[in-house]
Parts: structure tokens; sequence; C-alpha cells
């Protein structure tokens, strides 16, 4: 019903903005990007509480192998679409790593990654950088997501930091409860040199998980899941961006 609801508004909205669009003064144009926004953040929340819901009462699904070069490619490909928006730069670096393949569940690591990019995208004001990139570790690898903006603002940042635990402290709980599922270990910490650095280690599947004439997705998939990736920063971008 919440859904058929904002599907309402958001209709109504666009066709005002449609016939408005060479007549309207600045006021009203303003008012009808208020409505787009805050339509979408009510979305979010709601999509939110709905995948905290899932996470914490639903069995985890059977992990499979995905490859965080593949998300890390996904993540570079927002970089114009910031940039433009927001005036933050976005750069990623795979750290010479052509191929990563760790267990889980690729819509679980998804959701995990563009947290982590909104909240850095928060963090920082226009001028600002977002890093995300790939460490090589002992026992696995690690996906980091940095930024040079308002840094940790309390001594105990995964329960305490305000900028990460926004609106309705969802987007953190969703990050801790999917890493908890997994078996992925979630750090957040001040960044060298200012700002804050979101740190996910995983360990490298076996080669007992991934046989080596297994795919780890078809191209249908892998544009699908591109596509959704895609649609679901669009929304993030439209809630960061600044006027």
């Amino acid at each position: 019903m919440c859904f058929h609801a904002l599907g309402i508004i958001d209709q109504n909205r666009e066709y005002l903005q449609m016939h408005l669009l060479a007549s309207a003064d600045l006021p009203t144009r303003q008012a009808l990007s208020d409505i787009q926004i805050e339509s979408a953040r009510l979305d979010r929340t709601i999509r939110n509480a709905i995948t905290l819901y899932q996470l914490e009462n639903e069995e985890l699904s059977e992990l499979q192998p995905l490859d965080l070069c593949s998300l890390l490619e996904k993540a570079g490909r927002l970089a114009p679409d910031i940039q433009r928006s927001l005036e933050i730069t976005l750069t990623t670096e795979s750290g010479g790593i052509e191929h990563c393949a760790v267990m889980g569940v690729p819509d679980e690591a998804e959701q995990l990654l563009l947290h982590l990019i909104s909240n850095a995208l928060r963090a920082c004001d226009a001028g600002g950088r977002v890093w995300v990139s790939l460490k090589q570790k002992k026992t696995g690898v690690a996906l980091r997501v940095e930024d040079n903006g308002c840094g940790l603002m309390e001594e105990d940042p995964i329960e305490n930091n305000r900028r990460f635990l926004s609106g309705a402290k969802l987007g953190l709980r969703i990050c801790k409860l999917i890493c908890r599922r997994a078996g992925w270990k979630l750090t957040l910490t001040a960044r060298p040199g200012g700002g804050t650095r979101a740190q996910v280690v995983f360990l490298l599947a076996s080669c007992e998980d991934i046989p080596p004439e297994m795919e780890l997705h078809s191209s249908e998939e892998n544009d699908i899941r591109a596509a959704r990736f895609a649609s679901r920063a669009a929304q993030e971008i439209l809630l960061l961006r600044r006027y």
C-alpha cells in the first residue's frame, strides 16, 4: 500500500513537471524537486526497514561465489553521475587484483557497498573525494571505502557515529547484519590524513567452492544485476544531491 501511494505521488509529480517545465517559476520547480526527493527518501526508508526485517528473521540464502572485482567495476561506473550531481570525485582501485572470488549473497554484497559509498558521500562537501579499493590480506582480501570528509565524531564509531547512523539508523544495522550473516568483518576507523575508512574483510573462496569450469554469473545475470545496482545508486545520488 505504501509503495502504491508513493507511485501515485511520483506519477502526479512527473505530470506536473512535464506541463510546468517551461512556465513554472523557481519556487514551483523547487517544490516539485523537494517532493521528488522526499518521496525517494520515504521509499528508501521503507525498503530498508523491510530489508532489515528480512535479514533479522529469514534464513541466510545459500552462499555462492561472487567476484569483488566485478562489484568494484560497478562502483566505478557511478563516478560520472556522482561528479556531476554532487561535485565529489569517486575513484576505484583493484590493487592489481583481476579476479577475487569470495562466498556470499550477491544482492547483499551490493547493498553493503552502496550503503558504505552513500555514507562516504554524505560525509563530504563539494570537492571531496571517495576511494573504493581492494587490498590483499594474508588470509583474504579487504574492500575499503574511504573519504576525506568530516571524519569520526565519536569514540566508538560503529555504535555511535551520527553520520553513519543517520535517520532510523538502518544503514549501519543492515551493513552489520549482512557481514555477520556471511562471516565478513566490518570495521569503521579514522582514515590517515582525515576522513573515515570503512573496511570489510572477506575470506577468499576455496577451490572446492569454485570448480575451474564454473562461471560466477551468466552475462545476462550480470547485465540485470548491473542495471539494478545502477538504479539503487541513482536513488542514493538523488537523495544526496546538493542545491
